[in-house]
């Protein structure tokens, strides 16, 4: 450490024979310290009265009678004042009162002066060393005064609080002395972060860690607590323990508030584009069956003049595919109705026995416009076996619809559909020959999807069937799992439910 910094500096009062040496002021002036001259009695008591000195360096003598009793006087007011004095000690008269005034750092004035200098430059580096032990003192004084205090013996027995300690926490120091600090344990705490207090301090090392505690009128406050353990020099054995804590309730507070506010701004934003997002892809969800609808009832309106030229299994043909895609669309509608219901669990089931495969196909012909628009093809396949189940089969048709039109859209080409079923469970397998699904578990949340922004062209769903599906396999107790086709290398949808005895 420099101490001679000018953080450091040190104000000097020379007297006597040394306010006339022009080598040692010469050089002192080099140093970074207040530099005083007094040629009086009188000038070193204004000057000490006014300059805050911290050192008196010069010569006295025994014919001066003011000076000496000046500087008893000086002694007396500023106890902390340095003094370093040069004089005659042949002369036993004045030789009493300046070891008195300068204990230890008196010097004949014959013998010693050439070192004048020497001893100048000691007698500063002791000064600066003590304004910088004082600093530190002041600061520890501060950091205890602002922190809760406690010491306990070797068994944990508190033997002192500071006054902090019993403002922070509302107990009395008559409350808390000669007890240990399981008072101030927070039930949430677990044990383990005592067993390894104890662990560490038993063993000298100082523990440190953010913990819970408890004030009296119950209240929490968070603390970030250092125990310092204190050894016997002599056999090296624990006596005590120092507990420092630092309060950081309102710290920790304001920093959870932040965050809260980060979350919250974040959740909004991601709301806020999902919802943009939601937006923009049920539009164009709607887009296909409400196309189908326009222009098959603009043909036939537009041919209404020649209705009966028009065959007839064209009209039955067109005005079907009007009703699938309208019907289609409150699908989508519903959906989005029902999905609130849904995942506050306010759906009310209809259990029925139902033919799996029939209910299957019925969905497939309800988006074979879906699948023309995309220029896919539905194989459909069964193994042949009893396939009747016990379950809502408005709800199953909604799963299954669901996860066809997602292989409709994201498919290239072809789309196969297997229905198997034995005594123990049934099993619907969807397939698309597309790109297949990477977050294969991410894709059932709501608004998720395997692809990119809502601007990437290959995002074609509203983001909540997949979320639809997961909710209603749940309630119904079917499971749908995502794989990896083998065979056609897209997607493989896997609906199942076990069946009871």
């Amino acid at each position: 450490m420099d101490f001679f910094s000018n953080e450091n500096k040190v104000s000097i009062l020379f007297i006597g024979e040394m306010a006339y040496d022009e080598f040692l002021i010469r050089n002192t002036k080099k140093l970074p310290h207040f530099l005083h001259v007094a040629q009086s009695a009188e000038e070193i008591l204004n000057l000490c009265a006014h300059c805050n000195i911290d050192f008196i360096f010069g010569t006295v003598s025994c014919e001066d009678k003011g000076c000496l009793e000046t500087l008893k006087v000086i002694k007396l007011l500023y106890p902390n004042i340095e003094m370093v004095l040069f004089l005659d000690l042949r002369n036993d008269e004045c030789f009493g009162v300046v070891r008195t005034l300068a204990p230890g750092k008196n010097f004949g004035i014959e013998t010693q002066k050439k070192y004048a200098f020497d001893y100048l430059r000691n007698g500063l580096e002791v000064i600066a060393r003590k304004k910088v032990l004082s600093k530190g003192i002041q600061y520890f004084d501060s950091l205890i005064d602002s922190s809760i205090v406690s010491q306990t013996d070797s068994n944990g027995n508190i033997t002192y609080v500071n006054d902090n300690f019993t403002k922070v926490t509302g107990f009395t120091k008559a409350e808390v002395l000669g007890k240990t600090h399981r008072f101030m344990r927070h039930p949430s705490n677990s044990l383990e972060i005592y067993t390894e207090m104890w662990d560490t301090i038993k063993q000298g090392h100082i523990w440190r860690e953010r913990v819970l505690n408890i004030n009296k009128d119950g209240s929490d406050f968070w603390a970030d607590t250092i125990i310092i353990p204190y050894k016997n020099k002599s056999n090296g054995s624990i006596e005590e323990y120092i507990a420092i804590r630092r309060d950081i309730t309102q710290m920790l507070e304001e920093r959870r508030a932040i965050q809260a506010r980060e979350i919250k701004v974040h959740e909004q934003t991601k709301l806020a584009e999902a919802k943009d997002s939601f937006l923009i892809l049920f539009t164009q969800e709607l887009k296909t069956p409400l196309n189908a609808i326009i222009n098959f009832s603009q043909y036939l309106y537009k041919n209404m003049h020649r209705i009966e030229e028009i065959p007839k299994d064209k009209r039955i043909h067109l005005l079907g595919q009007i009703y699938k895609s309208a019907s289609l669309m409150l699908d989508n509608v519903t959906h989005i109705l029902d999905l609130s219901k849904l995942r506050n669990h306010k759906i009310n089931y209809t259990y029925t026995l139902f033919n799996l495969k029939e209910s299957i196909q019925d969905v497939i012909d309800k988006h074979e416009s879906l699948a023309m628009e995309n220029k896919k093809e539905i194989i459909f396949q069964d193994d042949g076996s009893e396939s009747f189940i016990s379950s809502d089969e408005f709800r199953f048709k909604q799963i299954i619809a669901n996860v066809l039109s997602n292989a409709i859209k994201y498919g290239t080409s072809l789309v196969e559909v297997f229905l198997l079923c034995d005594k123990e469970k049934v099993e619907i397998i969807i397939e698309d020959d597309g790109k297949g699904i990477h977050d294969k578990e991410g894709v059932f949340e709501l608004y998720e999807q395997n692809w990119g922004g809502i601007t990437n062209m290959e995002k074609k769903g509203t983001g909540i069937g997949l979320h639809f599906v997961k909710l209603l396999c749940a309630d119904l107790g079917f499971n749908c799992i995502i794989e990896d086709s083998l065979s056609l290398g897209g997607a493989k949808f896997i609906v199942t439910k076990k069946l009871k005895d």
